[in-house]
């Protein structure tokens, strides 16, 4: 099954595992920039301070809202967690950690660009965000490139087939997943761009 990164899906799980290390990687960097340790950020971001030791480490995937957590508790937007294309021309995007589990997203605009973020989501069956969560932007607009994705905005479920779009504000809560037998993929712009700094005091 081609993914779209390592052109199958054992090339993909390896890009997964590299990703979730990276992502960790970073969280603990900022973690310890910050004099936090593993207990005061498991306490606040309300999970075990197991849970987060392996994720530091890359040995557990995260949910979206759960990782959303994490990044408030440490004072960073979790667009500091991406590595943003440097190209004017980006083929295939770049692979970004996001949260969720069967969920293969990738970034499709550069750094420099500021009025809008373009992200791809590639969502295995039975893969999803693994709960509801805001995003800090004001407007996401949501369209469907293959298969089925079910999202619930605000408790409505809004379903994106191939074609069929949608919008809603990225403050209201908001969640999807896969509920097919078949690899969904969903085109989402944001607008602004996601902040990539820290925001407000501990």
């Amino acid at each position: 099954m081609s993914i779209g990164d390592g052109g199958t899906a054992g090339g993909a799980e390896r890009g997964a595992a590299a990703l979730e290390a990276s992502t960790g990687a970073r969280l603990r960097k900022f973690r310890l920039d910050r004099g936090l340790s593993l207990t005061e950020v498991a306490h606040r971001a309300e999970v075990t301070k197991g849970f987060l030791s392996q994720l530091e480490r890359g040995l557990t995937s995260v949910s979206v809202p759960t990782l959303l957590r994490v990044c408030e508790v440490l004072r960073i937007g979790v667009g500091e967690l991406f590595a943003y294309p440097d190209e004017h021309v980006v083929d295939g995007g770049s692979r970004i950690g996001m949260g969720g589990e069967g969920v293969a997203e990738y970034l499709l605009t550069p750094a420099g660009t500021t009025a809008f973020q373009v992200f791809r989501s590639v969502i295995e069956p039975g893969g999803g965000t693994g709960g509801p969560y805001r995003l800090d932007t004001a407007t996401i607009f949501a369209m469907g490139l293959s298969g089925s994705t079910r999202l619930i905005v605000g408790g409505e479920t809004r379903m994106l087939s191939a074609g069929a779009s949608t919008s809603f504000s990225g403050q209201t809560l908001h969640q999807f997943d896969n509920p097919g037998t078949t690899v969904s993929e969903v085109l989402w712009v944001l607008s602004p761009p996601l902040p990539r700094a820290a925001r407000g005091p501990a």
